[in-house]
């Protein structure tokens, strides 16, 4: 079993991609790293994720979803948290069948009064409302999704995906090498999403042996 958190007040963008590299991943303003959850009383393995951007191409379900979002726009800048995001995250809230964070302040940045990251977001609009934000940090090369917020009333469009897709393809565009989406769990379906996302140039973390493989076609493999 393998658990570490490090507290932070300043994070250099070589080296996020340092700790990006070894299976650590940001939690507010700590970093952390771990090869297994528990939910709902039960143990979970953690397989850690990345996309090989240069491999990354748009594909068919990414098209699938650019065609439904094709009357929304989206912008993406450095982060801000203003009352127009926090309610669009309490009303994201409403529609999730899991456990959050009180408020999109804390889950980015928790009772800390630094921020350690270079934290960027994705806004996407229907006219002048905000429907969607999606928050992601930038290392040197490598960039980690870390959230991504949408009102329930636009559900069917996949919003949370498809702003993962656009976060990838900006930082595409911007020469990153990875992007790091997270984890997902064997046998706990809610982070199986993560596993079409950038498929076939996904890789997962062996955390014994400290390397990178190309995700198996079958990620059943690891139950």
């Amino acid at each position: 079993m393998d658990q570490q958190l490090i507290e932070l007040s300043n994070l250099e963008p070589a080296q996020l991609d340092g700790f990006l590299s070894l299976g650590w991943y940001r939690t507010q303003q700590t970093i952390f790293t771990t090869d297994i959850l528990f939910f709902d009383g039960q143990v979970y393995d953690a397989i850690w994720l990345r996309v090989r951007l240069p491999d990354f191409e748009e594909d068919k379900k990414y098209k699938e979803l650019s065609r439904k979002n094709k009357l929304f726009r989206n912008e993406v800048k450095k982060a801000a948290i203003t009352p127009v995001h926090e309610a669009l995250y309490a009303a994201y809230k409403t529609g999730i069948p899991f456990e959050s964070a009180t408020s999109l302040h804390s889950l980015l940045f928790g009772n800390s009064n630094c921020n350690a990251y270079n934290i960027y977001m994705i806004e996407m609009y229907d006219g002048d409302l905000l429907i969607g934000a999606g928050y992601f940090d930038l290392g040197k090369n490598s960039a980690a999704g870390i959230c991504s917020v949408y009102h329930p009333a636009y559900k069917k469009f996949s919003l949370g995906k498809f702003m993962i897709y656009e976060k990838m393809r900006y930082c595409k565009r911007e020469h990153f090498t990875y992007f790091y989406p997270g984890y997902f769990v064997p046998g706990y379906p809610l982070f199986d999403y993560k596993l079409e996302i950038g498929k076939p140039a996904i890789e997962y973390f062996d955390m014994a042996q400290k390397q990178w493989h190309p995700l198996p076609g079958d990620a059943h493999c690891f139950l």
